[in-house]
């Protein structure tokens, strides 16, 4: 029993991992081995503290540009992925920005490291957080105010233009491996697609319900619904998951793991409408390895048609830390490779971008969607 309960368990892991672009991408990329700041000698650290609602101050560190007079300098503000995330992650492409005169900051999550408050994953106080974050940056006589970019990778890519899209004075927006789409649709095609790879011989005509089970029963606790209403919703996508494929009790593990807060409140995820309304130069970049943000760089495509200073890249060859040398893109390779978001082709990539983006004589059209 005990071995069936622990396959169980396992499945229901792997149907999970649908939902990770949403609210779990910290299965991948969180940073607590990454407790190094070193940028070297082309930038200065300083120690900041950052007011936020309610209530709670942010620790951060501010990287000035050395050899580059006093400033004021232009300024990318880092933005961390899901998880409890102190600052550190962002080392290889800070020490990019440094040497093109562009300052850099980071930041300890709300209730984590140095940061007061409590830790939770709500996108919403994350993004306020990060628009605290700018607005004290622009009362700061070393800092452009008008030529802030927002830099995010994965969960810090749906926080970067969210925030963007409520702030007309952002000058960019670079996303690493952030999800593109809107509220619970986006939730049922990544459920879908987990499980078409994991039901073997699994029929389209009988997965498509299962997925569709789901989102009734997360759309019932968006809207409150009753207890009564809840239990049948939770009964019959058991019985749709069942008939798709998974055995009954996998079937029951996977909805008590998919039936979660951070899934309910994904109807509250618009990062496509966030991308769509920013008409400032954005940069989206994807690795092809990366096995969890896996079919978003069309979305952002889509999303970004309309920019003529948007661009979207995919790196070939890199996972969803994009890190050097991955072979499968599997989040056990991560600790095997080299630093996280340290591969030189992103940094150089992001670095070039920036560096022109930021320039006060930024002419028209740097990028285009392609």
């Amino acid at each position: 029993m005990k071995a069936m309960a622990n396959r169980s368990r396992r499945v229901a892991l792997r149907l999970l991992t649908a939902l990770l672009p949403l609210f779990a991408t910290g299965v991948a990329v969180r940073v607590e081995a990454q407790q190094t700041r070193t940028v070297g000698p082309a930038a200065r650290a300083t120690e900041i503290r950052i007011p936020s609602e309610p209530g709670v101050v942010l620790a951060g560190t501010l990287y000035l540009p050395t050899g580059r007079g006093k400033g004021p300098y232009p300024l990318a503000v880092m933005i961390q992925g899901y998880g409890p995330n102190k600052r550190a992650g962002y080392s290889e492409i800070i020490k990019r920005l440094a040497t093109d005169g562009i300052a850099s900051l980071e930041y300890d999550k709300r209730g984590v490291g140095q940061s007061t408050g409590t830790y939770k994953e709500d996108v919403e106080r994350l993004t306020a957080d990060a628009a605290a974050v700018v607005a004290a940056m622009r009362h700061r006589s070393d800092i452009i105010g008008s030529r802030i970019a927002l830099v995010g990778h994965s969960q810090g890519g749906v926080i970067a233009p969210a925030a963007a899209a409520a702030d007309p004075h952002i000058a960019a927006v670079v996303t690493l491996a952030g999800t593109v789409g809107n509220g619970l649709p986006y939730v049922r095609r990544g459920i879908y697609r987990q499980m078409t790879k994991m039901i073997v011989g699994g029929q389209d005509a009988l997965i498509g319900p299962a997925a569709d089970a789901a989102m009734a029963l997360l759309q019932a606790r968006v809207d409150s619904g009753d207890a009564k209403t809840i239990a049948r919703l939770r009964a019959n996508a058991v019985d749709r998951f069942e008939a798709a494929g998974f055995p009954r009790p996998q079937a029951e593990q996977a909805l008590a793991m998919i039936d979660v807060p951070e899934a309910w409140s994904a109807n509250k995820f618009r990062s496509a409408s966030d991308l769509k309304a920013l008409h400032i130069p954005v940069l989206a970049v994807f690795g092809s390895k990366d096995t969890v943000v896996v079919d978003d760089a069309p979305a952002a495509r889509a999303a970004l048609a309309n920019n003529r200073l948007a661009r979207v890249v995919i790196l070939d060859g890199l996972g969803h830390s994009f890190q050097e040398g991955m072979v499968t893109g599997a989040p056990n390779e991560v600790s095997n490779l080299g630093p996280y978001l340290g591969s030189p082709r992103l940094a150089t990539l992001v670095g070039d971008w920036l560096r022109d983006t930021l320039s006060p004589k930024r002419g028209e059209g740097m990028g285009q969607v392609r």
